[in-house]
């Protein structure tokens, strides 16, 4: 992954929220089943088209950062945590302490993650309300976690494990209706054309592998490229590489969805869409969107076998919220352990998220912003706003302290019903008026509230 050194805050209370002044006159506004996503998305230029509708509706992603790194745990004969710890080959090799082919040798000699289970990993991903899967096949080590004809640098010729982990989660998310989507580092430490001037046969290389993933493992609906940056100079800087590596990709599978992670200025050119990494966006962007984040408060995407920063259950749902609200995606990571298994602490996140969006999920999934929305900037009263084609939505994070009462206008008029979406926190009592074709809605705290996030589903007669 690419490194940032910002981490994960909220900088203001009603960063999410989309904010007209008191002055303004918004326009009432209709839509109907057939063309409300449309006009919400228009003249974005980012997944119009049929290929991304599932994107566009899942909200909510799982990444497993998993490969040779992991047998490691950030440390290397005792000396750590390397930070990153999925990149501890790389550190290494630069402050020359661990040589490529020992690190290949001796930790894949290692690597046996006798307890990796598919249907578990797939059925937690499921349970957490996670909608697609990014796994990594090949991270920058070069080791590849499927079986391939390319090298025998693989999880199923150089370890003990001799198995395809690639092959089963893909099968195993069809059965359990997960979208599978592949992760592929363009950098390889492992390769040594990659720094070539030409690096034709790496190119040739790369393409083979890629053929592979996109042929042999199932429909897959999305490729997601990191480490373009960790090529020779050419590359770096002649955006040409990345528009031809996106055109391969789409001459083997025309309808799979690429990243932005393929070259200099790619984001604004082929990639499909852009992937801010453990950083929340200010506003609703022009292109969509996927915030990628870590379970734990730092930069490590593989697990760390001393870590004990995971982040807590009520950031995460806000992080969810946040996204959907400004029309993107949220993605959480987790590092396996070398066994196979997922971490404990990331289990207890896993719990929180279901019955969080088990409840909820119906303001999140398919959603879309609302475009003239704002709420009462005073009293800490926290409030996102999500839609879709029958409801709106509003997710209360923070309530006054005092007053127990939220104040939000909604450029609609025709308010028929205000309920709280879970329906085992009681009833909702609210009171409204017309203001400007703007309905101003007071909303009082409910006796119950949810942990993290209350829901509230606005229907209006239009």
């Amino acid at each position: 992954m690419n490194i940032l050194l910002s981490r994960t805050k909220m900088t203001g209370v009603f960063a999410a929220l989309v904010v007209f002044a008191g002055t303004a006159r918004p326009q009432e506004s209709t839509w109907t089943n057939s063309d409300w996503q449309d006009s919400i998305w228009a003249n974005r230029g980012c997944l119009t088209d049929q290929r991304g509708q599932w994107f566009r509706n899942a909200k909510f992603g799982a990444f497993i950062h998993f490969g040779l790194y992991s047998e490691l745990g950030g440390y290397w004969h005792g000396q750590g945590p390397y930070d990153p710890a999925e990149q501890i080959m790389g550190l290494g090799q630069r402050k020359q302490v661990i040589p490529g082919e020992q690190y290949k040798k001796e930790v894949g000699g290692a690597f046996n993650p006798a307890k990796f289970d598919a249907h578990k990993w797939v059925s937690l991903i499921k349970k957490a309300g996670q909608k697609y899967l990014i796994v990594t096949a090949k991270h920058h080590d070069g080791f590849s976690m499927f079986r391939t004809a390319t090298t025998p640098y693989n999880l199923a010729d150089a370890t003990p494990f001799a198995r395809d982990v690639i092959k089963e989660l893909a099968d195993e998310c069809k059965k359990q209706g997960i979208v599978f989507c592949p992760y592929y580092s363009i950098g390889d430490w492992a390769a040594a054309d990659v720094m070539n001037p030409k690096f034709t046969n790496y190119t040739e290389y790369m393409h083979a592998q890629l053929r592979e993933l996109l042929s042999n493992y199932g429909e897959i609906k999305m490729l997601w490229f990191d480490n373009w940056w960790y090529v020779n100079n050419q590359w770096r800087n002649d955006l040409q590489h990345a528009k031809e590596l996106y055109a391969f990709v789409r001459s083997v599978s025309p309808n799979t969805l690429v990243n932005d992670r393929c070259g200099r200025g790619a984001a604004s050119t082929d990639g499909d869409y852009t992937t801010p990494e453990n950083q929340l966006q200010g506003s609703r962007q022009n292109r969509y969107f996927e915030v990628v984040m870590t379970d734990t408060d730092d930069d490590n995407w593989g697990w760390v076998k001393t870590a004990t920063n995971y982040r807590r259950p009520a950031d995460l749902i806000r992080n969810l919220i946040d996204c959907a609200s400004k029309g993107g995606n949220f993605v959480l990571n987790v590092g396996p352990t070398a066994d196979g298994e997922f971490p404990s602490q990331h289990l207890a996140i896993i719990d929180a998220l279901g019955k969080w969006t088990s409840a909820n999920g119906e303001a999140i999934y398919g959603t879309v912003p609302v475009p003239e929305f704002s709420a009462e900037e005073t009293n800490q009263f926290q409030c996102y706003a999500t839609m879709n084609s029958k409801s709106i939505f509003l997710h209360v994070t923070h309530w006054p302290s005092a007053a127990g009462e939220g104040i939000v206008r909604i450029a609609r008029t025709g308010l028929t019903k205000l309920e709280l979406l879970d329906a085992s926190l009681g009833k909702a009592h609210y009171t409204s008026a017309i203001e400007k074709n703007s309905t101003l809605i007071r909303i009082k705290q409910p006796a119950r509230t949810d942990p993290y996030a209350t829901v509230f589903r606005l229907n209006f007669g239009n």
